[in-house]
C-alpha cells in the first residue's frame, strides 16, 4: 500500500490522531495511581514511536544505507551462529 516515506508519514499521523485523542481522557491527576502510571506509560510509549517515525523521516540515504549494511552483517552473524549450533547438535546425537 504505502512505502518508503509515505508509510512513515501515515504512521506518524496515526499516531499523533491516537495521543491526541486519548490526552484527554486519561487518568494523569491522581498521585501514582494505577490508572496515572498506565496513563503515563501509554504516553510514553506514543511518543518513542512518534520520535521514531520523525526520525525515519529526517534520516539522510547514507545513514540509512550504513544502517541497512548494519542489519545485514547482524542477520548473517545470527545465521552463522544458528548453523554452528545445529552442527554441534548432529555432532552430538
Amino acid at each position: 500500500m504505502f512505502s518508503g516515506k509515505g508509510r512513515h508519514i501515515l504512521y506518524l499521523l496515526i499516531a499523533l490522531a491516537m495521543l491526541t485523542y486519548a490526552l484527554p481522557r486519561l487518568e494523569l491527576s491522581a498521585p501514582w495511581s494505577l490508572m496515572s502510571v498506565f496513563g503515563l506509560v501509554w504516553i510514553l510509549f506514543a511518543l518513542i514511536i512518534i520520535t521514531a517515525h520523525v526520525n525515519a523521516l529526517v534520516m539522510n540515504d547514507a545513514k540509512r544505507k550504513e544502517l541497512a549494511h548494519i542489519k545485514r552483517a547482524k542477520a548473517l552473524l545470527w545465521e552463522q551462529k544458528l548453523v554452528q549450533k545445529a552442527a554441534s547438535r548432529r555432532a552430538r546425537g
